[in-house]
């Protein structure tokens, strides 16, 4: 099995607080979810999506999955890919996080590497942000070992993995500026995406 080469989108929240489905967000057109799939596709070989719903994505051109253990959040949704992945590595990031820096995405892969961890997770101020992610396929049974106990919370499986932390300078310097962790939560997110792709004014 080869390290690196399969990218997870997360496609599975209930969109609560955008009022609509966040997988239904177009720029120009185009489905947000395909843009990020598509920057993805430069860099891995496998680009999955994980829902509980796979009808809405009957048409997709990706690999498509449905959660292993429905209703257990991004934890469920990581352990799915997890299982799913065809590398040992997978890159882990949501369909409402529109920024792309394949370069910094690169330098996470040279990290794990270089450091020999399961995985590799970013500080933004002094949380965790563990999607935007790396997670190893030898952490599966870590994730087991929580949903077994019903517990959700992604964090209690970071801390007790061999994970590379990343510090908040060290990724915005390498980002040059870019928040790479913006999200898309609420309605009025949505003017983030005009000032990301300012050519793309019609949102």
């Amino acid at each position: 099995m080869k390290d690196f080469g399969s990218a997870v989108i997360l496609c599975g929240g209930k969109s609560s607080r955008m009022g609509f489905d966040k997988c239904t967000i177009k720029v120009k057109h185009k489905f947000l979810l395909e843009i990020i799939a598509e920057s993805l596709e430069e860099v891995f070989e496998d680009i999955i999506l994980v829902s509980n719903d796979l009808e809405r994505f009957r048409d997709t051109k990706y690999i498509l999955v449905k959660d292993i253990i429905a209703n257990s959040g991004p934890i469920g949704a990581i352990h799915t890919a997890l299982k799913t992945a065809t590398s040992k590595y997978v890159f882990i990031i949501a369909c409402d996080m529109p920024v792309i820096n394949l370069d910094y995405i690169k330098y996470m892969m040279e990290l794990i590497k270089s450091e020999n961890v399961e995985g590799v997770v970013s500080y933004n101020s002094k949380y965790i942000e563990p999607l935007y992610a790396f997670y190893s396929i030898d952490m599966i049974s870590t994730f087991e070992r929580e949903l077994i106990k019903n517990n959700f919370k992604l964090l209690d499986v970071i801390r007790s993995s061999k994970m590379h932390y990343i510090e908040e300078k060290k990724w915005r310097d390498h980002c040059k500026g870019m928040d790479i962790f913006t999200n898309l939560n609420y309605e009025s997110d949505l003017t983030t995406l005009k000032n990301l792709f300012i050519d793309e004014s019609e949102i």
